[in-house]
């Protein structure tokens, strides 16, 4: 079973509710991948594909539910088995 293991930096504002993780592939629109707020800097992508490049951004996202912008873009490339 592929997948990709993100972390990222830890946001370090007080009222910090959790952060949201997008991915796409080149040409296509970034879609959340995350169904509940992840309440730590790391993130673990099961629903990857051989050979595929994919792209992540994450975003922090408040007490009060305003999310910030998101992240500079990282890829990784899913190694074919």
């Amino acid at each position: 079973q592929s997948f990709i293991d993100l972390t990222w930096a830890l946001n370090s504002e007080a009222d910090l509710a959790g952060y949201n993780v997008y991915r796409h592939e080149a040409g296509a629109q970034p879609v959340k991948i995350d169904t509940d707020l992840l309440k730590t800097p790391a993130f673990r992508d099961p629903s990857v594909t051989a050979g595929h490049t994919y792209l992540y951004t994450v975003t922090a996202v408040d007490l009060r539910a305003n999310e910030s912008g998101r992240s500079e873009e990282t890829s990784e490339t899913v190694p074919q088995p």
